[in-house]
């Protein structure tokens, strides 16, 4: 699509793009929180997954692009298991019990363990990258103090190393996928992944009984456009501007979301929720970003 554009509206697509995945992603919490004022966390994922889903692969069927070759199926299944599934699961789970702006910052782990994985394969990172990955941990550690302290209950610290698991795996996912065969559509890989991730949550939401006495039509207006936002724009829309940016410029001004998005959920649960933004938890984030901005940059 860039060869067709001109120079300006280049530059205008490229500033909307990053304006969506930064705002998007950044947002996901925001919704999350208040979708769990009245629906399960499993139910809210696995509603807003299958929606997307359906709506991709209806898409797929309508263009003409429903071809599924042998080796989609194992990139959906990864991709389903360990960024949705996991990756998604328990970011709602743990969204009932930590600070949405704590949350967000534990979420920047993911390019550590992305780091880590890539020395473990013997692809050492250089110098600056491995200071980098040293400062996000010390940041990491000191934000969860911070943010849970003393006072904070098993259940806050089991949720708060759930996350950091979970970006683990979602690493691990990740680069399972970037090893196999690239779907024959991006839509119906991306469908595959959301639908399989979907059918995954609802059986853990009906293990835990959140299907039981489940009345949807009891969902209020806001609660609608919340899950709306998250099927359509955040869903539907981010993902593809996130994979078109990759084509079209290096892929380390593309993982800046990985520090803006942390920094727009903590503002909005400052703003919006009344959630305490003190110093020494403002001195963690930085020391945190600070260390994902070496990570990235250092591998340039």
């Amino acid at each position: 699509m860039s060869s067709t554009l001109s120079p300006r509206a280049r530059s205008l697509v490229l500033l909307l793009s990053f304006a969506a995945v930064y705002i998007g992603w950044g947002t996901t919490y925001l919704a999350n929180h208040f979708l769990l004022l009245e629906l399960p966390p499993f139910v809210i994922v696995t509603l807003r997954f299958f929606l997307a889903g359906s709506l991709a692969l209806l898409w797929v069927v309508v263009s003409g692009q429903a071809r599924i070759q042998r080796s989609d199926w194992g990139g959906a299944f990864i991709g389903g298991l360990m960024l949705i599934t996991v990756g998604q699961g328990a970011l709602l789970y743990a969204n009932q019990y930590l600070p949405t702006g704590l949350l967000a910052m534990l979420y920047t782990s993911l390019p550590i363990w992305s780091v880590a994985l890539e020395w473990l394969l013997g692809d050492r990172p250089p110098l600056w990258v491995l200071c980098g990955l040293v400062l996000a941990s010390i940041g990491i550690v000191l934000l969860m103090s911070n943010g849970l302290g003393s006072a904070a209950t098993a259940q806050q610290w089991f949720a708060g190393s759930l996350v950091v698991a979970a970006t683990l795996m979602w690493a691990v996912g990740a680069w399972l996928l970037r090893s196999r065969p690239s779907f024959r559509s991006t839509w119906l890989g991306m469908s595959l992944q959301m639908l399989i991730g979907a059918l995954m949550l609802a059986l853990f939401a009906a293990w835990r009984g959140e299907w039981n006495d489940l009345h949807l039509s009891q969902l209020s207006v806001h609660g609608w456009w919340w899950l709306a936002y998250l099927v359509l724009p955040v869903s539907l829309g981010v993902y593809p501007a996130y994979f078109w940016l990759l084509r079209e410029v290096r892929p380390s001004l593309v993982s800046t979301f990985a520090f803006v998005n942390p920094v727009i959920a903590l503002l909005l649960g400052y703003l919006l929720l009344g959630e305490s933004l003190g110093m020494a938890a403002l001195v963690a984030c930085l020391v945190t970003l600070g260390g994902v901005m070496l990570i990235i940059f250092g591998r340039r």
